[in-house]
């Protein structure tokens, strides 16, 4: 598929393409103090010529300026490595090496927000005024409204809240006319009825985002495509976990008579979630349909199989260097099987309830109660955002969260990803129905206590080598309906033997 166009191509509006201007020109508008919105959900739909060149505006004409940038996920170290330094806060999600370092050295500050809430709180205007958005589109049709490119994220929000708008125009990338299913979430004291959408093809919006064109000031050309996620291949971990929960999914199959029918899924980004989607490719189940935050490589073969695949929802495409070009060939077959909506729609409660969806994410690290965290190492080293994982784990049907049961560091040692407790918690115990690692699954789904639901979580996916160590644990926390460990010599003689233990722990094991 040939994508490559022209600006007079996809800008059908004379009096914004009147206002076309090099991108050294459209960054004035950004200055020290500014509150900017973007579009960008996982490294897809961001402004990949605005940012870089604000970035390089700002070290050559004003070293010492801070603004604040809110987007809808995560961004490409090529477009946020370079504006790290000159960003004083930063919401709702980030996985960026370089405002990693900035966050941890106390020169960021950084707001970890539930995603489904984070434009809602745009809207209502917790954040404060949002002085200028800018948002990578893929046509400006010519009433003026936009169609949006490869995500939606919090792009409609910014374009309605904003005092400025500059507009990236993707010539690089296809026209995603027909994708999108735009709403802007009700704003108190209006009441925000009931959604009305009962099946993940339903749509109730409109294909495009209407703004007011005075505010624009600016429209960019932007040349450059997505940047590419890198996938590994699937490893043995990877598999093996991806044949746990399917095993687990194959169990509620015949306990609960879904038939062929899978309800939709929802799948985490990585590595083990794709293993996950390819497993599914292979199992019995038919026509199955995604309710999901992002469509990634692993979904693309179901496109092409009408008897698997009946349809996606997401806020974002988000793929590998190869699984673009797959797409690209196959865009309008897609378009028909796939819709993009903005991030507190893709990650509603009320739908994910409603729809009963199956939400699967992979975390860091988790305990044998079942609490886990997504987002800090050690309790304090943040790592990325929460993300959506907690709007799919407390609202899904079932909530499955998958990890390996051992993760080597970079200094040598093995540690677990089963624990007795994390040190940070993003999704408590009541949210997580089942635990799977390679070494198989435990469920939280019946009546019983935490500590028979710790023995099992120990027995079934904690990693062989140390179980011995977490039953110790649980043998010295004592009684009481969750027990903790609180004698301070004890716990400290209980680490500094897991700690030997992560040094010893066998490579071949």
């Amino acid at each position: 598929m040939t994508v490559t166009s022209t600006l007079k191509d996809r800008i059908e509006n004379a009096d914004l393409l009147a206002k076309v201007v090099p991108v050294e020109e459209a960054v004035k508008h950004v200055v020290h103090g500014n509150t900017v919105a973007i579009s960008g959900f996982t490294k897809s739909g961001e402004p990949k010529t605005f940012l870089p060149a604000l970035a390089w505006h700002f070290s050559q004409t004003a070293p010492d300026a801070r603004i604040t940038l809110l987007s809808g996920a995560s961004l490409s170290e090529d477009v946020e490595g370079p504006m790290a330094p000159f960003i004083a806060k930063r919401g709702p999600y980030m996985s960026s090496p370089a405002s990693r370092r900035r966050i941890h050295a106390g020169e960021m500050d950084f707001t970890d927000v539930h995603l489904s809430a984070f434009a809602r709180n745009l809207m209502y205007g917790f954040y404060g005024d949002i002085d200028v958005a800018v948002v990578e589109v893929s046509r400006i049709r010519k009433n003026g409204s936009v169609v949006l490119t490869s995500s939606v994220g919090i792009s409609a929000e910014a374009l309605a809240r904003a005092k400025k708008i500059v507009l990236e125009v993707n010539t690089s990338g296809p026209d995603y006319t027909g994708f999108h299913d735009i709403v802007l979430p009700a704003v108190h004291p209006h009441v925000g009825w009931p959604l009305p959408l009962v099946n993940v093809r339903d749509r109730i919006g409109n294909p495009y985002v209407e703004l007011d064109l005075r505010k624009v000031v600016a429209v960019v050309e932007s040349r450059t495509p997505d940047h590419p996620v890198p996938f590994k291949a699937a490893d043995d971990t990877a598999r093996r976990i991806a044949e746990h929960v399917i095993d687990f999914l194959m169990r509620c199959r015949e306990q609960y008579q879904w038939g062929k029918r899978l309800p939709p899924i929802q799948s985490g980004v990585g590595n083990v979630a794709n293993a996950i989607i390819g497993q599914l490719y292979d199992s019995p189940f038919q026509k199955i349909r995604f309710w999901t935050e992002v469509f990634q490589d692993g979904m693309l073969r179901y496109v092409e199989d009408d008897a698997k695949f009946e349809y996606a929802s997401a806020t974002a495409v988000s793929f590998s260097s190869e699984g673009r070009q797959r797409f690209l060939d196959m865009f309008e077959r897609s378009k028909d099987r796939l819709v993009l909506r903005p991030m507190w729609l893709s990650n509603s409660p009320e739908i994910i309830s409603r729809l009963f969806v199956i939400a699967m994410n992979t975390p860091i690290e988790v305990d044998i109660y079942g609490h886990v965290n997504s987002t800090h190492i050690d309790g304090s080293r943040i790592v990325n955002g929460l993300g959506g994982s907690g709007d799919f784990f407390r609202n899904a049907y079932l909530s499955i969260v998958h990890t390996p049961s051992t993760r080597k560091l970079r200094d040598g040692r093995t540690v677990s990803c089963v624990m007795p407790y994390v040190r940070h918690i993003d999704h408590t115990e009541h949210d997580i129905k089942c635990v799977v690692t390679e070494q198989g699954y435990a469920l939280n789904m019946d009546i019983r206590s935490p500590k028979r639901r710790a023995q099992d979580i120990i027995d079934r996916c904690a990693h062989p080598y140390f179980r011995p160590l977490l039953h110790a644990y649980l043998d010295m926390a004592g009684p009481g309906d969750e027990p903790r460990a609180t004698d301070m010599k004890v716990l400290q003689g209980w680490w500094a033997d897991y700690d030997a233990a992560t040094r010893a722990f066998p490579q071949n094991g």
